[in-house]
């Protein structure tokens, strides 16, 4: 009988040790204001057309690749943008979904290229069949934090260009931030 009780105060004191350690880990809240420029080339795309109720939308899946530059190295280095657009012909009007993913270059990471930096989920409204103006959302690594922010692009030809949390197009400030944790 002895035997039991002392197990099972030793398990009760264990779990004691570990939700303490837990606890003291707990990352406190963080916020850190990040922005960055990217500019990439089609790579890839298919267009479809489909008209309903007189209206004709083209629909156009592209992955297009490039480089972002930013104050923030996790934002930074090579990236790979794929887009799935839907825009009436005759209004330009649209949207956009797609992802992000950055991935430093060979000088930024030694012995480690091709891991990704940042990844994330693109959402936007599409104006004059080629600006688009909306969210990321998604992760960054080396620190590990979520990327939260605005986002615009443009498209003319086969390059895209535009920026994360840029203070531009919206003045004064177009945010997007890096945050943890929480109380």
């Amino acid at each position: 009988m002895r035997r039991m009780k002392h197990a099972f105060l030793l398990t009760t004191v264990g779990l004691f040790v570990l939700v303490g350690a837990a606890a003291a880990v707990q990352p406190r809240p963080q916020t850190t204001d990040v922005s960055a420029a990217f500019t990439a080339d089609q790579t890839r795309s298919h267009s479809r057309t489909c008209t309903r109720n007189g209206t004709t939308f083209r629909i156009t899946n592209a992955v297009w690749r490039g480089t972002s530059t930013g104050d923030d190295t996790r934002l930074a280095g090579n990236v790979t943008i794929a887009t799935r657009t839907v825009v009436n012909e005759s209004s330009g009007d649209g949207w956009l979904t797609g992802t992000w993913r950055s991935v430093g270059t060979s000088q930024m990471q030694p012995g480690r290229p091709g891991r990704p930096r940042s990844h994330g989920n693109l959402h936007a409204v599409i104006e004059n069949g080629n600006h688009a103006d909306g969210l990321v959302t998604g992760e960054v690594r080396a620190p590990y934090g979520r990327l939260l922010g605005n986002w615009s692009a443009t498209i003319v030809g086969n390059t895209i260009a535009g920026a994360i949390g840029a203070n531009s197009p919206v003045a004064p400030d177009n945010s997007a931030l890096i945050y943890l944790g929480g109380c």
